[in-house]
């Protein structure tokens, strides 16, 4: 095993002042649709899907990965803004910002459900206003209860019973050095990325990008929040991380018991020259541990690592930065879409497996395919599948215009993908819904091997859980 990387300076958690009590909003009166246990007939396939159902389409996971279909994106806006997908049980779930809710789909069946609606949509950012206080929904986890757990824009997490289709509960992670607490001096922006701590039954919500509440509103250090997944869900702490401005999406990481996070960085440049430096990094949170500090960090280096960009005045050294949604495969291998590429770094020791994989980019949102045992990360149009226990790269798969992948597994196998509305040709095109944008279905070719009677989720039979 390769040596820790780097073992990080504890930075301070514990944000003065932090709001104890939960968010007194009353869940939104815009219309939700209701889904009940005694509703029939259930809703019908997809018709671009309906052979893949019909056929029980499954593959061989040791096959390639082709597009197989799309959902059409359910309206009435064509999908703008789609921002991620979710698999929890047998459905896939979309935060959809441009109809300002959450999309519930069956995963098995290829279905459009149903939406739970309410949410703040396509808002805009940097304002002091409830509305300008950063667009929404962002992002969703479950916990241990089988409720969803969504960020939303203004601060604000909403508690959803997926099941009745209905708010149930709702916080707000603002704090002091971002929000006066008037009508107009929100600054705190969105929560976006989100995970659950099962052991612990804490909800993990980061702030990424919170601005001075004070004039001019410059950016603070992005922060995060641990919250009671038990009513009525009160802010245990924060955590803050030092001189940094950005941070993507966490997870629980079930073999250290530990909260896994990605925090950007950033330089400084002054009159053309690098005056401060801050190297992007993944911070190791023991949730057990109070006030919550970052135990250790793991850094990302991109120049030392060979990856360098563009010179400009900006960015006199070309130094690459910006790093993404970590999700957890086989042998503690975890992949960062970093430095504009996917980084495999093991999880235990921070030390990196590849940074050599060239042929997809990082992308957003990553996710692993528990059966199959792959990453995939979508960008550039392309689907990038990686071997998780071996860290190399397999193969790229077209999906013009996709992003953010999900992996279901529950037997079948699939991998979904994100892709808008466009004026021009996109993955949806072929399926007829290039103008309202799809949810693209991908799959493998061939037919599966026999189950092998272990009970275990290493073949096409066994229950999994793909997206981390």
């Amino acid at each position: 095993m390769k040596p820790m990387l780097r073992l990080g300076t504890v930075l301070f958690s514990a944000v003065a002042a932090v709001l104890l009590a939960c968010d007194q909003h009353q869940p939104p009166t815009a219309p939700i649709i209701s889904l009940h246990k005694t509703q029939a007939p259930p809703p019908p396939t997809d018709p671009s899907c309906a052979n893949v159902v019909a056929s029980k389409h499954r593959g061989n996971k040791d096959s390639s990965v082709v597009l197989l279909c799309a959902i059409q994106a359910p309206g009435p806006k064509a999908l703008a803004n789609g921002t991620k997908g979710w698999i929890d049980g047998k459905r896939y779930y979309l935060t959809d910002q441009t109809n300002a809710g959450l999309d519930i789909f069956d995963a098995v069946d290829l279905a459009f459900v149903g939406r739970v609606g309410g949410m703040l949509g396509d808002a805009t950012t940097g304002g002091g206003t409830a509305t300008t206080n950063g667009a929404g929904p962002s992002s969703v986890v479950f916990d241990r209860r089988g409720r969803a757990w969504v960020s939303d824009g203004n601060s604000t997490t909403w508690i959803v019973d997926v099941e009745h289709m209905k708010i149930i509960g709702s916080v707000n992670t603002s704090i002091p050095a971002c929000d006066g607490g008037t009508a107009t001096t929100h600054y705190c922006g969105r929560t976006n990325e989100i995970t659950y701590d099962p052991i612990h039954d804490l909800v993990f919500v980061q702030n990424p990008t919170p601005l001075d509440v004070n004039a001019p509103h410059g950016a603070l250090d992005t922060y995060a929040s641990f919250v009671s997944a038990r009513p009525p869900y009160h802010i245990v702490g924060t955590i803050s991380f030092k001189d940094r401005r950005g941070q993507e999406a966490p997870l629980w990481d079930q073999g250290t018991r530990r909260i896994v996070t990605a925090v950007s960085g950033r330089q400084v440049v002054t009159n053309g020259v690098v005056t401060a430096l801050f190297h992007q990094y993944v911070a190791v949170i023991n949730p057990r541990v109070r006030p919550f500090v970052v135990e250790h960090e793991f850094d990302i280096d991109c120049t030392a690592l060979g990856i360098v960009g563009a010179i400009t005045p900006t960015n006199p050294t070309g130094r690459q930065f910006g790093i993404n949604d970590p999700a957890l495969g086989a042998h503690q291998h975890m992949v960062i879409p970093g430095c504009g590429r996917p980084l495999i770094m093991n999880a235990r020791t921070g030390a990196f497996i590849n940074t050599g994989i060239t042929q997809v980019g990082g992308g957003n949102e990553t996710t692993y395919g528990s059966v199959d045992k792959n990453f995939y990360t979508a960008v550039g149009n392309l689907l990038g599948v990686i071997d998780a226990r071996t860290a190399q790269f397999l193969q790229t798969a077209p999906d013009t215009g996709g992003a953010n992948p999900a992996a279901f597994a529950g037997g079948y196998n699939r991998i979904f993908t994100i892709v808008q509305a466009s004026a021009n040709r996109t993955a949806c095109t072929p399926f007829g819904y290039q103008a309202t944008g799809c949810i693209t279905v991908f799959g493998h070719t061939g037919t599966p091997r026999g189950h092998d009677g272990d009970g275990d989720d290493d073949d096409d039979d066994g229950p999994g859980h793909g997206n981390h």
